[in-house]
């Protein structure tokens, strides 16, 4: 072969080597495969578990005994695991924030309940793509098109007819608690897949600061005299506090996992498809809510919808890194 057909077979080589290594994979990675059905089983459980605390407790000691119960296991672990306990000075602010943040997003959900449907916080909530996309952007530099972005409104509103939200109790406080909470949800999300530390340590450090957050104001509120005079079975409430704690821990450790594994709107995506889970398992199949066609119809628009953002958004991402080795060459 002469030189400018070697050159040129080099050349086709090099492309192809970083073309394979710049596009995404066909196949998601084995980890990210195994914590998904975790996450989403941990959060159904824990989403069983909590109403039954509330029925028992004030709902600020069942948020305090949540995040006592998780960040004594995740200290547990990463001692087991050698992890640090602490964040880095310089980024000890940074997490202090972010845990704050889990804590008033906790708190401003479970308030704006006082004045709203469960169905319609959850809408809000669920919309957390919608919320993600200008995150994303300002933060990781991600750009989409719009082809990619018009399943997510489809996805909002399959999840509006899936859990039969009733805008007939709208109010403003509720509403603005709920988007308040939405906020928080997708800033701590976005705070810690910007940082590049072990799951299992951010989850810990997020819990643990917005328990220490928290307890000022628990013990201010008199937690401890309400927890000494409950009039209960004791033996079972501690039971249902520490199986409720670790699904609580699981659940945010999984979900640490799968936000280091995924691009951030595929993330929120993947965490509406795990609150339609949790509207079907508990609300249907565990309370026995029946499934209108209403409900039905919405169900099957967040799934399209979802199958159709992870469609256009794998065509957008092969044919922009394409282009972009193209432009290298």
């Amino acid at each position: 072969l002469d030189q400018a057909t070697l050159a040129r077979q080099n050349q086709y080589n090099c492309v192809s080597e970083e073309m394979s290594h710049k596009m995404p994979p066909l196949a998601p990675p084995p980890s990210l495969m195994a914590m998904l059905p975790v996450w989403f089983m941990t959060s159904v459980l824990f989403n069983f578990l909590t109403p039954l605390l509330v029925k028992m407790l004030d709902n600020q000691d069942v948020t305090f005994l949540e995040l006592s119960v998780t960040v004594s296991f995740g200290f547990a672990i990463l001692r087991h695991q050698g992890l640090p306990l602490l964040p880095p000075m310089s980024k000890l602010p940074k997490w202090l924030l972010l845990g704050m943040l889990h804590l008033i997003g906790c708190r401003c959900f479970v308030w704006g309940l006082s004045f709203i449907p469960v169905s319609l916080a959850q809408t809000i909530r669920a919309s957390s793509p919608v919320v993600a996309v200008p995150i994303s952007c300002a933060v990781f530099g991600e750009r989409y098109s719009w082809q990619v972005l018009l399943p997510l409104l489809v996805i909002l509103f399959g999840f509006a007819l899936s859990v039969g939200v009733d805008v007939a109790g709208t109010n403003l406080a509720g509403c603005g608690a709920a988007l308040a909470s939405l906020c928080c949800l997708v800033l701590v999300n976005g705070g810690s897949k910007s940082e590049n530390n072990n799951p299992l340590s951010m989850q810990f450090w997020v819990c643990m600061f917005a328990w220490l957050s928290l307890l000022p104001m628990w013990l201010y509120s008199g937690g401890p005299g309400r927890l000494g005079s409950l009039d209960c079975d004791r033996w079972r409430l501690a039971g249902l506090v520490l199986a409720d704690g670790a699904m609580y821990y699981i659940e945010q450790a999984a979900q640490s996992q799968v936000l280091k594994e995924l691009p951030f709107v595929s993330f929120a995506v993947t965490d509406t498809l795990r609150r339609l889970a949790i509207v079907c398992v508990s609300g249907f199949l565990i309370q026995g809510n029946p499934c209108t066609p209403q409900n039905g119809l919405g169900i099957l628009l967040v799934l399209s919808g979802a199958i159709s953002y992870n469609i256009m958004n794998a065509r957008f991402s092969r044919s922009s890194e394409t282009s972009s080795v193209k432009k290298s060459d």
